[in-house]
């Protein structure tokens, strides 16, 4: 029966009521979509747009938006990579502190990347993949996401494994299971799943740090390297594999399209790629590390500041001192060149000195060189004993003990020791006797190769440096280049990584999604038949104590699942029901408030159905299946909604009562993706949508019958 009659209804008062009811149900309606357009972006974004929870992702119609998004997996979460970001792009603001700071400041967005999407040097752009392709890596910088980590891990395994055991036939689930295992061994660490190990601590070993030397033959260490060999090969570049292919096809390459293409591929697909490299995507994932940084930084430290009055050094005193012009200490030159006057020149020496990383120092050994570095390590040990000791060698005279032009590699105690012994020395030496190396410096001598003069390359690239050391990689132009030839791919294409994650995740975990779906089943069994069965009984049958009974039901749902949470472990412990079906399905077999209201249900049927159907001779089994359960549907489909949902989303019950990881559901693996992908929200975001589509099916399915029950109430 409608509420407003159809008489009254085009009366102005009328009409205002029903507009303010359409206008609730509108404004409820929304309020329960967007949360879900929240989560659905939430997953498509990433570091640099996650925490702005916009229903729309701004990047679908903001180029701007794109140029900055694409940029987090070239800047990210290394040490100090904000530094080493305003060293490539100068004119970035100062209060751009994070990717999160950045997301939030759009008028910020648009003006950065308006400013460098403006830049249109090919020469640039391809000198700087020139330059990247032979540059060594061990130099440079690859942010490592865990997405790409674990499907490369997975990948290199399972070949791994492959190769080692090429007669065994395994499935994929038991593929990764002795993999992960292979890993493990090769590493000394015993892993539970792919889905929690990562590079962060690799990702973030110090480069600017004058002692620190990688540990290159730590076994993690040299995944990090292979890792870091294929990413400089843009394996996880979305969109390259089809460029490659596009550009192959142009220049009309008989040969198989390998990709990526390493150092062992033909010579004539080597210098394609190369090609490919400068003229389609320059910006490779491996950034050159931009010790100007470091020399920046400690320009504007304290210990600098302490010479200006406790005033940290300004562009304009640099200007002063120096008789230049530039606009930010981002773009002095580097290194200080010789002709600058003391005042800067006693900071260099002292940076040098001081700061300039070891690993990047390289001496030119003589013999009055060498003669010295016997004397110091004489003066520092004293014994030759205990020299050979250290050094794991049988010296019988100090003139033994030779000087390398480089510290010793490896990763023994002796061998770090006859390290420790070089970057001793070294330290010692006047600046004279050292070689510097940087990014920097080689790429100005890879520009003095190729061009005659410095007004050369100014007029090639369309800059105006003043000083061949002010001449850094142009990754901003390279980028430029890369994102028109490919900005789309590099946004819209890892939305899609992060679902495949997930998808990978639940599937080759446990037994996630059989357990799920066995729980459900089950549960919902439990439901139509034991709720019902119980309320039909308090219902047709007079019973001396049914009431008590429903209030002892109905109590308790008084009390919360945590406080009854602990009683029950322990009697399904006593029962020796862990880490089984039945221990997850009994504590909610029978549910008090269901019963309560199917008794209602059955509480309003005529007695006269009931006294029919046993005049026909029905059993009274039969009278409760045939004649009152389809009577009640639209309660017993929200109560299989309940207990769906109930059993689908509760993650708490099943971890206390199943440390079994072979028991646990999708529920509980959410769970757990949730602590381990606490810095990647964006694909727990993508494993909430993807959970959230069973639930949204159910209810589609149930929704008819509790309508139908609701507003076409009927007897039959």
């Amino acid at each position: 029966m409608s509420l407003i009659a159809d008489i009254g209804r085009k009366t102005l008062k009328n009409r205002l009521i029903m507009l303010c009811i359409y206008l609730s149900l509108t404004l409820m309606g929304i309020t329960m979509v967007v949360p879900f357009l929240i989560t659905l972006s939430g997953s498509a974004a990433n570091d640099f747009d996650y925490d702005r929870f916009s229903p729309l992702p701004r990047y679908l119609w903001s180029r701007e938006d794109r140029y900055v998004k694409a940029l987090v997996p070239y800047f990210n979460l290394y040490r100090n990579w904000t530094r080493q970001f305003q060293a490539y792009f100068p004119n970035l603001p100062e209060h751009w502190s994070s990717w999160t700071a950045i997301g939030q400041d759009q008028p910020g967005i648009d003006s950065f990347a308006q400013e460098y999407l403006s830049l249109d040097s090919p020469a640039a752009a391809a000198d700087y993949a020139e330059f990247n392709h032979t540059y060594p890596l061990e130099d440079c910088q690859i942010y490592a996401p865990p997405i790409q980590v674990i499907a490369f891990l997975i990948e290199e395994s399972c070949a791994q494994y492959r190769q080692q055991e090429p007669q065994k036939k395994l499935s994929r689930a038991e593929l990764h299971r002795e993999a992960l295992k292979l890993l493990g061994q090769q590493w000394g660490v015993p892993f539970e799943t792919f889905y929690s190990i990562n590079f962060n601590v690799e990702m973030r070993y110090p480069l600017d740090f004058q002692s620190w030397f990688p540990d290159a033959e730590h076994p993690k260490m040299q995944a990090y390297n292979r890792f870091k060999e294929a990413a400089a090969a843009y394996a996880f570049t979305p969109g390259s594999k089809r460029l490659w292919r596009k550009f192959l096809l142009q220049r009309g390459y008989p040969g198989q399209d390998l990709f990526p293409v390493s150092s062992s591929a033909p010579p004539e697909l080597q210098s394609l790629w190369l090609e490919f490299k400068k003229t389609q995507l320059p910006a490779s994932p491996k950034i050159p590390f931009p010790l100007r940084s470091a020399w920046y930084s400690y320009l504007g430290s304290e210990e600098v500041a302490a010479q200006y009055n406790g005033q940290k050094l300004t562009i304009a005193q640099y200007n002063a001192c120096a008789g230049t012009i530039f606009p930010c200490l981002a773009e002095t030159p580097f290194p200080l060149p010789p002709e600058y006057p003391n005042e800067l020149q006693k900071h260099w020496r002292n940076f040098c000195q001081e700061r300039y990383p070891l690993r990047l120092i390289s001496l030119t050994v003589t013999p009055a060189l060498e003669q010295n570095f016997q004397q110091f390590t004489q003066a520092k040990i004293r014994h030759l004993r205990s020299l050979n000791k250290l050094l794991g060698t049988s010296y019988q005279d100090w003139s033994q003990l030779k000087l390398s032009s480089t510290p010793a590699a490896g990763s023994t105690r002796e061998e770090q020791n006859r390290r420790d012994l070089w970057k001793n020395f070294v330290r010692s030496l006047p600046l004279e006797h050292k070689q510097f190396h940087s990014s920097e410096i080689a790429f100005q001598a890879f520009l003095r190769q190729k061009y005659p003069t410095l007004e050369a390359v100014n007029q090639a690239y369309g800059w105006n440096l003043p000083h061949w050391n002010c001449a850094f990689p142009p990754f901003a132009e390279a980028y430029a280049q890369t994102f028109r030839n490919n900005g789309r791919a590099m946004t819209f294409l890892p939305v899609l990584d992060n679902y495949k994650m997930v998808m990978n995740y639940m599937l080759f975990n446990g037994n996630a999604i059989v357990v799920t779906l066995v729980l459900i089943t089950l549960t919902i069994l439990c439901t139509l038949t034991i709720n019902p069965m119980a309320a039909y009984a308090l219902s047709r049958f007079n019973l001396k104590f049914g009431n008590q009974i429903l209030v002892f039901l109905l109590a308790t749902m008084a009390f919360p699942a945590m406080v009854s949470a602990i009683p029950a472990y322990l009697l399904m412990r006593d029962l020796g029901l862990l880490n089984t079906y039945l221990a997850l399905i009994l504590p909610g077999a029978a549910n008090g408030m269901a019963i309560f209201i199917l008794k209602g249900f059955f509480d309003s049927l005529p007695m006269e159905l009931f006294e029919a159907a046993t005049i026909d001779g029905a059993s009274e089994l039969q009278i409760f299946r045939i004649v009152a359960m389809p009577l009640v549907k639209p309660i017993l489909a929200i109560n299989t909604l309940n207990a769906f949902v109930a059993a689908y989303n509760g993650w708490e019950w099943a971890l206390i009562i199943c440390q079994d990881k072979e028991m646990w559901t999708i529920a509980v693996w959410m769970y757990q993706a949730s602590i381990w992908w606490r810095l990647m929200p964006w694909v727990v975001s993508a494993g909430f949508v993807l959970t959230s589509i069973p639930t949204m099916l159910v209810f589609i399915s149930c929704q008819k019958i509790i309508l139908r029950g609701i507003i076409i109430p009927s007897m039959k």
